[in-house]
């Protein structure tokens, strides 16, 4: 390969504000996407400890469980330096994740709301 070719897998940059300004060595910016990671980890944790409601619990922790999957697909699986087919291809799986926990949170609350005649009707078809 000669030095005029660009090869794109082997160029990694981070933006600043990734990495709290410039890095040379693709190493650093990794270790620094790897702060960002437990930081939201930390995140996560605290959340779980505070006493919110389930509802506002389930949504910081999903909001941070979707930055953190966005941090990983983008720098450690590659994709920000990947072409865009790469990325509306990861996408199907996500849209497939939401439509599950669509599916268990729907079944969930109509077992919630599930009366005693009901119950007892299903339990014998069962």
């Amino acid at each position: 390969m000669s030095e005029d070719t660009h090869d794109e897998h082997h160029d990694h940059s981070f933006p600043a504000w990734v990495t709290f300004g410039e890095v040379e060595n693709p190493v650093d910016g990794f270790i620094k996407i790897f702060a960002w990671l437990v930081f939201w980890t930390i995140l996560e944790v605290l959340a779980i400890l505070q006493e919110f409601s389930f509802w506002i619990t389930m949504g910081i922790l999903f909001g941070i469980a979707a930055i953190k999957c966005w941090f990983i697909g983008s720098y450690f699986m590659h994709m920000v330096w990947d072409p865009p087919l790469v990325n509306r291809t990861a996408a199907v799986p996500v849209f497939f994740l939401l439509v599950l926990f669509l599916a268990a949170v729907s079944y969930t609350h109509l077992r919630a709301h599930e009366t005693d005649s009901y119950l007892v009707c299903r339990l014998l078809l069962e």
